[in-house]
């Protein structure tokens, strides 16, 4: 394992985004953000960070001027799979998918304050603890590192993991056909599902977990219920987001199959964004508004949508 300080270009820059016309009700505001978008996290004072894949850069967004405040080119091929805020609001944790990297950005000045690289292991996501104790870092294993990244505190031995999910005592990992939970003191495991396939998000509300594959929503508590969805084609790990302790956002590509949650046992209820090809959503409470990251080229503020109603 190497940890290393990666070498960054800060640009300080005022930049106006494009505004993007549109009709739909649904939409706020759309800019164009050319750099093919990739994750996306909000910060507590409404900036918008989002990371951009070509060239390799995180930006600094001004939710009410549409300006880019900052920009930070980082020097290597990295593609930003997700980008995750610390519970303080200090950090941003970048998986750079292919580079084989994270890279850990100080706020609000993205000043890179350090740089795990994982030799042959492509980073999927790196998940900082809720308590701020530990950073999850997804590769062909999951590496638990200490919240500034300067140590590896252990390794769990899961093969080829698919996504993750964190409360404070707790630990979800998903792997091809598998559901495996831990505690978060010495990392026992405590329970397992099996049959779960194709989970490509994850992410927990309260005691609630929810899984989301590409055609798939499971929640999973005292019992499994499971959903039709479609997400998006080429969707990241950050497809969904909580807009409340039991109100699900996330978005979705068109399709036959979705439509109104029929389950009456639901404890978390969904609500998509349909017909949103997003790569990447965040919710931001001081607003109540949704934000979405699109590949070819958009960053867009939506309304909280509302569940859809069963008939």
């Amino acid at each position: 394992m190497l940890l290393t300080l990666s070498a960054a270009i800060s640009l300080q820059a005022q930049t106006p985004l494009a505004v993007i016309p549109t009709n739909d009700s649904k939409i706020v505001r759309r800019w164009s953000l050319p750099g093919d978008p990739h994750g996306i996290a909000i910060g507590a004072d409404g900036t918008i960070y989002v990371g951009l894949a070509q060239p390799q850069a995180v930006v600094a967004i001004d939710p009410a001027r549409g300006t880019i405040k900052k920009r930070v080119v980082l020097a290597a091929t990295k593609e930003l799979v997700t980008m995750r805020m610390s519970a303080d609001g200090k950090h941003l944790y970048v998986a750079n998918g292919s580079d084989e990297s994270v890279t850990i950005l100080e706020l609000p000045d993205l000043h890179v304050a350090r740089e795990i690289t994982i030799e042959g292991e492509p980073i999927r996501d790196a998940l900082p603890d809720p308590k701020g104790r530990y950073l999850f870092v997804l590769g062909h294993r999951v590496h638990v590192y200490d919240a500034s990244g300067n140590e590896e505190l252990r390794m769990l031995a899961l093969d080829e993991p698919t996504a993750i999910a964190a409360t404070d005592s707790h630990l979800a990992v998903l792997t091809k056909d598998r559901l495996t939970f831990y505690e978060t003191k010495g990392f026992q495991e405590t329970g397992f599902v099996a049959g779960l396939n194709g989970i490509e998000a994850a992410l927990f509300a309260g005691r609630v977990l929810l899984l989301l594959g590409h055609d798939t929503l499971y929640e999973v508590s005292q019992k499994t219920i499971s959903e039709p969805i479609c997400l998006p084609k080429g969707s990241g790990p950050q497809i969904a987001t909580l807009a409340a302790p039991r109100l699900l956002l996330f978005a979705e590509r068109r399709c036959s199959s979705s439509g109104a949650f029929s389950s009456a046992d639901h404890l978390v209820t969904p609500a998509s964004l349909y017909g949103v090809n997003a790569y990447a959503v965040a919710y931001d409470g001081q607003s109540n508004l949704l934000y979405t990251t699109e590949r070819a080229g958009y960053l867009t503020i939506y309304r909280v949508p509302r569940p859809a109603v069963a008939h």
